[in-house]
């Protein structure tokens, strides 16, 4: 957690930082009637665990929290309309991926050392309308918004490896898929670095129907990201 705070309070700075330096150049007027950004974050989901209980002598499950994942990816801004005050169609693809390893004895009482390695993909599609604002009339900052419908597909595959005190060892896996619909919403606030290139900061929030109960996990899915984004004119 404290390593997590860490890290985003030095971005954060950074990107102020960087902004404060920014607004002392002079660039052109902003004319770019496309934009690519590219995000890199995190998710953090209101209760993404799975029980896992997979396992045959160890009578206690397993809880595995998945709640934190990893996030990279790109959104594509298209036809855009207005003057400073700007509002299109937006498209984006994100990627999630967390890898854990979790060792220990058994509570059972007969010694069983269970060791349980697990994989999660997650495969984020959006797209929908988005508006954006320059506050400045050379257009050097500026505050955006989007949502619209997602499609989200999830894997999450297991493998636990028991072995008892005489050496004897058990290999038992758990893998499950799902496929589920739902709705996003983003804002986030940038600063141009140089002509057609801006730099900044975002949250975006997710709701989507996900079944992952047949390995011990939830129904549907509830989060928040952060990402740092790149966005370049084209």
């Amino acid at each position: 957690m404290n390593m997590r705070k860490a890290v985003l309070s030095v971005l954060t700075t950074l990107t102020l930082s960087t902004a404060a330096l920014a607004q002392y150049n002079t660039y052109d007027y902003w004319d770019n009637n496309y934009t690519v950004q590219a995000l890199l974050g995190a998710v953090q989901f209101e209760n993404l665990k799975i029980d896992d209980e997979s396992g045959s002598d160890d009578p206690e499950a397993v809880e595995i929290d998945l709640s934190l994942i990893p996030q990279f990816g790109a959104a594509w801004g298209t036809l855009p309309k207005g003057d400073r005050l700007q509002y299109g169609l937006e498209t984006s693809f994100l990627l999630g991926v967390r890898f854990d390893d979790i060792n220990y004895i058994s509570a059972g009482g007969n010694g069983l050392h269970v060791s349980i390695s697990t994989s999660m993909w997650m495969f984020d599609l959006a797209g929908g309308g988005y508006a954006s604002l320059f506050l400045d009339k050379n257009r050097k900052t500026r505050i955006y918004v989007g949502g619209g419908p997602l499609m989200t597909y999830v894997d999450y595959r297991s493998e636990r490896e028991e072995t008892d005190p005489g050496g004897v060892e058990e290999i038992f896996d758990n893998n499950e898929s799902a496929f589920g619909l739902g709705l996003y919403a983003r804002a986030g606030f940038e600063f141009r670095i140089y002509e057609a290139g801006m730099l900044g900061i975002g949250a975006r929030g997710t709701w989507s129907s996900l079944d992952l109960s047949e390995v011990g996990g939830s129904t549907e899915l509830t989060g928040i990201a952060a990402f740092i984004s790149f966005t370049a004119g084209l």
